[in-house]
């Protein structure tokens, strides 16, 4: 593959805005309003399945209380009219013992009754508090969630700025190079990385994770240089340059 020097050389520069673009994205996915994100979207999902569960008991107590309701009004009613005939001397006085027998055990019944009306009652008053407090953390979470946002918005305003830069001189970079060089940088970088493009300056490998054997540097170093260059373990795209070393 052929390509000229100035064509080549701006694959490091290429390299270095991808290299500082993978930096920039993984300290903005690594941000620690993400971990807080998270904890708050936890605690959110806990409070929204206790409502759940808190609804579910109110609405079995409430129905509880409706059945006792009824149920007082029935035994409050025949404790009335048991109560008025026995007043109003309308039953046979064989059967007034076992009236006021019947009275007194309607009376213990619509007490047991009653108590069991106001036992569920509070439990079911405690329960709507319960239920309550959960909207008040639920709408409390909510506002630390906004509060997050705006945080992390403002943290990151300066890296979005430089990242979005980026992108748009990569794209400008990309956009005035050879397609088929962009193609062998991209399978390189897909292959190799940060070592993508490697620099041999003045016939010196610069900044390798390894060192070249002596016949490839020459093999470099000899190469006209128009010719893109690749080495031969990693096929690593080689820019020779020319500088300071």
């Amino acid at each position: 593959m052929k390509a000229t020097y100035l064509d080549q050389a701006s694959l490091l520069e290429l390299l270095a805005l991808d290299q500082r673009d993978g930096v920039l994205r993984h300290q903005r996915e690594t941000h620690p309003a993400f971990d807080t994100m998270r904890e708050l979207a936890g605690r959110a999902e806990d409070l929204q399945r206790a409502a759940i569960t808190e609804s579910a008991h109110i609405s079995d107590m409430t129905r509880e209380a409706e059945r006792l309701e009824k149920e007082i009004e029935a035994v409050s009613a025949r404790y009335a009219r048991q109560s008025e005939r026995l007043k109003n001397n309308q039953v046979p006085l064989r059967d007034i013992s076992a009236l006021e027998h019947e009275i007194e055990q309607v009376k213990a019944r619509r007490s047991h009754l009653e108590d069991d009306f106001l036992a569920i009652e509070a439990k079911r008053e405690a329960a709507i508090a319960a239920r309550e407090a959960m909207l008040v953390e639920a709408h409390a979470i909510k506002d630390d969630v906004e509060a997050t946002k705006a945080a992390f918005a403002e943290d990151v305003k300066e890296l979005d700025a430089e990242l979005r830069d980026i992108i748009k001189k990569r794209q400008d970079l990309v956009a005035a190079l050879p397609e088929e060089l962009v193609n062998a940088y991209e399978h390189s970088r897909k292959t190799n990385g940060a070592f993508a493009v490697l620099e041999l300056r003045n016939g010196i490998a610069v900044g390798m994770a390894s060192e070249l054997a002596p016949a490839e540097l020459q093999r470099l170093r000899l190469a006209p240089e128009d010719e893109v260059c690749w080495t031969e373990e990693t096929r690593a795209i080689v820019v020779r340059t020319k500088g300071e070393s």
